[in-house]
C-alpha cells in the first residue's frame, strides 16, 4: 500500500479492511515523511509503528470478527 491510499482509508467514513502480517489492524495515524503508519491490532489491542508498504487492503467490510 502507498501512503496516499493509507490516508484515504484512515479518513474514509466506511470501514475498509487492512491487514498487517495476516492480522486486521486499524490505521491510527500516518507519517508520510517516514512512510510509516501507527496501527492497532483489532484483536490484541496493542499498537505499533509499521512500514506502510507492509499494509494490505482487503476491501470494504460490514463487520470485523
Amino acid at each position: 500500500m502507498d501512503a496516499s491510499r493509507a490516508e484515504q482509508i484512515m479518513r474514509s467514513p466506511e470501514t475498509i479492511g487492512v491487514k498487517y502480517r495476516d492480522n486486521y489492524v486499524w490505521i491510527e495515524d500516518i507519517d508520510k515523511g517516514r512512510n510509516t503508519a501507527h496501527v492497532t491490532y483489532l484483536e490484541k489491542r496493542n499498537t505499533l509503528h509499521v512500514s506502510i508498504e507492509q499494509l494490505e487492503e482487503t476491501g470494504p467490510v460490514s463487520y470485523l470478527h
